[in-house]
């Protein structure tokens, strides 16, 4: 929440990670030892508004993926979820 905006620090979080460069994400405000602000590359902020966690952590990758993830398939899935806008179904692969 007191963080550089994403949408200000997005690209350069893009960059370094298609790199080849390993991220490490730090949720938790308040709940974080200061010693991980002194060793972070970023502090980022999704909104400077209270918001939970982990949809800090949702736009975080959302932004981070370019909302690429949302479409991708899983190499070696023993299962997949089918779509529907009601109930559930989820398929043995074969």
């Amino acid at each position: 929440m007191y963080g550089l905006p994403i949408q200000d620090v997005a690209g350069e979080v893009r960059e370094t990670f298609e790199s080849g460069t390993p991220l490490l994400a730090v949720v938790g405000g308040g709940k974080v030892p200061f010693d991980v602000y002194d060793e972070a590359d970023w502090n980022v902020a999704v909104t400077n508004q209270p918001h939970s966690e982990i949809a800090s952590l949702a736009v975080f990758l959302d932004r981070l993926f370019e909302g690429k993830e949302l479409d991708r398939e899983w190499e070696g899935a023993e299962r997949v979820v089918v779509p529907k806008a009601v109930g559930k179904e989820v398929r043995d692969v074969e």
